[in-house]
């Protein structure tokens, strides 16, 4: 990834927001047929006390499972909030403007390992499904509960849980850190308007 000096995201706070906020990655493999990209939900492992972890699950009709081998080395893409910028958003008229795109972007380099191991799966499902259902305290949110142990017992045969060890982190944050500081408020306070609210309020971190 192109990353200029001004948009490099060093912050492991920001970078823990973007994938916290934005948790659908995309996963890039090479294996011996192709290359192969796959849209999952992945969520920081926070019970790891080593590198940084993700860990999901995939189908086990999924070519990672059947082309990719444990150790393997993936490519996971973060990508949160990014819009379009109008050059009449600044306000320096002083030079000429052009339009450009303000985004956030989290490129992480690992292994995958496959695990096979349903305690620790069907664990990593109640901890996703946790994590989603927000309505905890009406009592309406979803959990394994509300299906039969015969029907979940038949899920859990066609499925694999997967981890990422990152080894690597690249991210960078294109926020008009270029333009002056009253540019980029005008900037921030546009996007709040358009209903960007994560990406304007990156803005002022």
């Amino acid at each position: 990834m192109y990353v200029p000096k001004h948009f490099g995201e060093n912050r492991s706070r920001e970078i823990k927001r973007i994938i916290e906020n934005f948790p659908l990655a995309t996963i890039v493999s090479n294996s011996k047929n192709n290359l192969m990209a796959n849209h999952l939900p992945l969520l920081l492992n926070k019970s790891s006390n080593k590198k940084m972890e993700l860990v999901g699950h995939i189908a086990k009709a999924n070519n990672i499972y059947s082309e990719l081998s444990n150790n393997d080395e993936v490519m996971i893409i973060f990508r949160s909030e990014n819009a379009y910028i109008s050059p009449n958003w600044y306000l320096t008229k002083n030079k000429e403007n052009v339009p450009t795109w303000n985004y956030q972007a989290v490129h992480l380099y690992g292994n995958i390992q496959f695990i096979h191991d349903e305690k620790i799966i069907l664990n990593s499902l109640k901890v996703l499904t946790k994590h989603f259902e927000k309505e905890d305290s009406n009592k309406k949110d979803w959990n394994l509960n509300k299906v039969s142990s015969n029907f979940m017992s038949a899920m859990l045969k066609e499925i694999v849980g997967i981890r990422l060890i990152i080894s690597k982190k690249i991210a960078k944050s294109k926020l008009s850190q270029n333009r002056t500081n009253e540019d980029s408020k005008n900037v921030s306070k546009k996007l709040k308007e358009l209903g960007y609210t994560f990406l304007s309020d990156s803005m002022k971190n």
